[in-house]
């Protein structure tokens, strides 16, 4: 077992009140006065509590509720959506749905967490009872074969769920943009986008801007749409200069820049880019290596720090010098799929979802299994460092 995975799991077997003192004592064994170099680097962020799941399989996108400081994970296998209480760190709450939960977002205004699923729906959860309150069915109606909602974007102004669907029939072009209007839970619009995959999303709302980074290759290739949200149409194309098959974007709207996850080989095992465009006219300004499988990504303005999570067990760090120039500041080890997770600006906190991960230990000759070893799903919260 790697060493990251074995901490996170000695961690979470520790942290269980049945253990009494001494079994404690001996399951930190090995770990005390161990410090990782990432406590001590500057740009690295330091694991400060490991929170277990009841969830199992991969897990999506997360949201966030400030004021009661309630966590939304999509529980993407389950069908669930998990609720994190991060004042005592405990699960509680898991809710039900119709389909696979996948981009989430929470308003406070409405007191709603909105989230698309798999079944070609969107709907709104209650953030006092967590219970489902509205269904709205996205284009094709619910349970359509051929509609795979994905990512999103919400726009908390004008109330308006930006939902990224995928067309499952390769070749006939049909993904979109659904919008949903929050306020009156129905369908308020479609822009088709004459695509397969839009993935990555990514919403200027001051600048009427959404930036769909589309998973297409064409020609070794990937593209930008442009979208104009007041006037609900694409307005512009841009080539993805050596990072194809986006998954997730970001923007620092301050300085004109689009942030686009690369997947180099569209899978969760194949070496990762981070693009960075202008969105003044989508010329390439950098190219930087990134973990593999991307799927969340993130810019912190007041740190002018980026941070990319992979399915390789990494979370890269990077750091605006200014807005022609990017680099690397740190990879801080997660886990084993744990491509999702969610920066909290407000709290400085990086909250890493790890699924559930089961590994063969081989005896010393290596030649028969001898033992299974099971890692639980759990929450990574890491705390930035100046």
């Amino acid at each position: 077992m790697k060493l990251h995975v074995a901490l996170a799991a000695a961690l979470t077997l520790c942290m269980m009140p049945a253990l009494n003192v001494v079994a404690q004592q001996n399951c930190f064994a090995g770990y005390v006065n161990r410090q990782a170099p990432m406590v001590r680097m500057s740009g690295y962020l330091q694991l400060v509590e490991t929170i277990p799941l009841p969830t199992v399989g991969k897990m999506d996108h997360l949201a966030y509720d400030l004021k009661r400081q309630h966590l939304f994970i999509s529980g993407e296998v389950n069908n669930e959506v998990v609720v994190v209480d991060l004042r005592t760190g405990k699960v509680i709450h898991v809710t039900h749905v119709s389909g696979n939960p996948r981009k989430p977002f929470f308003d406070p205004e409405l007191n709603e967490l909105w989230v698309d699923l798999g079944d070609n729906t969107a709907v709104a959860i209650d953030g006092t009872t967590f219970a489902v309150t509205k269904t709205v069915a996205l284009t094709g109606g619910k349970n359509a074969q051929d509609r795979d909602p994905d990512n999103a974007a919400y726009d908390p102004i004008r109330k308006l769920y930006y939902v990224g669907v995928r067309n499952k029939v390769t070749g006939t072009k049909q993904g979109s943009i659904e919008i949903v209007d929050t306020r009156a839970a129905k369908l308020a619009g479609r822009i088709p986008l004459d695509v397969d995959e839009p993935a990555g999303l990514a919403l200027d709302p001051a600048g009427n801007r959404l930036y769909v980074g589309v998973g297409d290759v064409v020609n070794g290739q990937s593209i930008v749409k442009v979208v104009d949200t007041a006037k609900r149409a694409v307005i512009a194309e841009w080539p993805i200069t050596g990072g194809p098959q986006p998954h997730v974007a970001e923007i620092d709207a301050a300085h004109h820049r689009l942030f686009l996850g690369s997947r180099l080989g569209g899978g969760h095992t194949e070496p990762g880019v981070l693009v960075v465009l202008s969105t003044d006219n989508g010329k390439l300004v950098q190219n930087l290596p990134a973990p593999g499988g991307g799927d969340e990504l993130f810019y912190d303005a007041a740190s002018s720090r980026i941070y990319f999570s992979g399915a390789d067990g990494t979370m890269a760090v990077y750091h605006e010098d200014d807005p022609n120039h990017f680099r690397l500041l740190s990879k801080v080890p997660t886990g084993p799929i744990a491509k999702s997770g969610i920066w909290i600006p407000e709290l400085k906190r990086y909250y890493a979802a790890v699924p559930a991960a089961l590994e063969i230990i081989l005896p010393a000759d290596k030649t028969s299994m001898s033992d299974w070893v099971t890692d639980p799903a759990h929450l990574m919260v890491f705390k930035q460092i100046p």
